[in-house]
């Protein structure tokens, strides 16, 4: 009968940490995706100051979270979004609006992807 308590409180710390690293996931993620299309539309107005405060938010909370992110993601989006931000960061110091604003939002939809591949959906299972 100890068994049987050990193994339904292991259980249910399981799921606990499962919900918790779905719903950290979701968190860390969406904000990132918000303040890089924020970016991508300040550069289209070539409004340079705001669009790399925004690209410089989304930078510094993607690197805070890395550890977390590091622990659960998948290593090979990661390491694309990673790459992604460097090139970013070349085009936001070249004022390059078009180029800059396409990759925004293409590295936008990215970072939504990986906190999506953690969400509690249906799909997610198989």
């Amino acid at each position: 009968m100890k068994r049987s308590w050990m193994g339904f409180i292991l259980l249910l710390v399981l799921l606990g940490a499962g919900l918790f690293t779905t719903w950290q996931m979701t968190a860390i993620h969406e904000p990132i995706e918000a303040q890089l299309l924020q970016s991508a539309y300040w550069a289209s107005l070539e409004d340079w100051e705001t669009a790399t405060l925004f690209f410089q938010k989304a930078q510094k909370n993607w690197k805070k979270s890395e550890h977390f992110r590091a622990c659960f993601a998948d290593h090979g989006p990661v390491e694309d979004i990673d790459a992604a931000f460097a090139m970013l960061k070349v085009y936001c110091a070249g004022e390059e609006a078009m180029a800059f604003e396409g990759a925004c939002r293409e590295l936008a939809r990215k970072v939504a992807a990986v906190g999506e591949a953690h969400e509690l959906v249906w799909w997610n299972l198989f």
